[in-house]
């Protein structure tokens, strides 16, 4: 494989690894209640689909054994509101934070694996998720609930999903409900799913700081006085979708799933060819 086909294969990840996604919505969403304030059902919005946005950086490492494989690992941070994509959940803000890792193919995109990470969920008075205070505003909240990443991986049509379990104990009363108004802590298993846009971007001095220097603790350009350029194998990318909650009352640890819904390289070689066809 010649040397400008793996750079085209490299820069095809920038749209598939970082949660990312294109895609219709997930339909029938399940109604559930969030009380980002922490003081119980009675004040909880209900909610059928949060709005989501936000950062992510990543590299990649190739495998000096096999050129056609890769690791990854990718450190980003979300803020969610209303499905109108302006209103806030609540009092508080509700932002997210995340480390994910895994390993691919330059060759097949199929071969996605994510193999571990964590996400973490806070509660913020202050509102200052994008700004230059606790990683982008991101975890100078509340912490409510922490998840394990298991594991994912992407199917033949652009899906990407990765599991992740609510760590035991983790997840603080009296922010989310079922429709019922159960604590969703007190309940067997909980399946959140995640369906975004992303594409690379040129990052501001702020999400350099923040997002590439701190969060991911990057030792690279724009780290070390020098200027910060995304290449194919380190890269920051801009977020935005939706999000869903499933509540299964089933026995067993309590989940969350996150799905990508297609990838944003697969669906803009579609429509090439759908516009070349016209």
């Amino acid at each position: 494989m010649n040397g400008s086909t793996r750079t085209r294969g490299r820069k095809n990840w920038a749209c598939a690894i970082a949660l990312a996604a294109c895609g219709q919505l997930a339909q029938a969403a399940p109604l559930w209640l969030i009380n980002t304030a922490g003081t119980g059902a009675g004040d909880a919005t209900a909610a059928s689909l949060l709005d989501v946005a936000g950062v992510g950086f990543v590299q990649i490492l190739p495998d000096a054994a096999n050129p056609a494989a890769f690791t990854f690992i990718e450190h980003g941070a979300y803020r969610a509101v209303q499905a109108d994509g302006s209103t806030p959940l609540g009092p508080y803000d509700l932002t997210i934070r995340y480390s994910v890792q895994g390993s691919g193919s330059f060759l097949d995109p199929t071969a996605l694996s994510f193999t571990s990470g964590s996400i973490e969920l806070y509660s913020d008075a202050n509102f200052d998720f994008g700004t230059a205070v606790a990683n982008y505003g991101t975890d100078n909240g509340t912490r409510i609930a922490l998840l394990s990443v298991l594991g994912g991986g992407i199917a033949a049509n652009g899906l990407v999903t990765m599991d992740a379990a609510l760590v035991a104990g983790s997840l603080l009363p009296g922010y989310l409900f079922d429709a019922g108004g159960t604590d969703l802590g007190n309940l067997a298993k909980v399946v959140f799913s995640l369906g975004i846009y992303n594409q690379q971007t040129t990052p501001d001095e702020l999400m350099v700081a923040e997002i590439v220097c701190g969060m991911a603790g990057y030792t690279g350009p724009g780290c070390d006085g020098t200027a910060f350029t995304n290449t194919p194998l380190a890269y920051t990318v801009r977020d935005g979708g939706y999000a869903t909650v499933t509540v299964v009352p089933e026995p067993g640890g309590a989940s969350l799933a996150i799905a990508g819904l297609g990838l944003l390289a697969i669906s803009a070689r579609r429509r090439r060819a759908s516009g070349t066809a016209g």
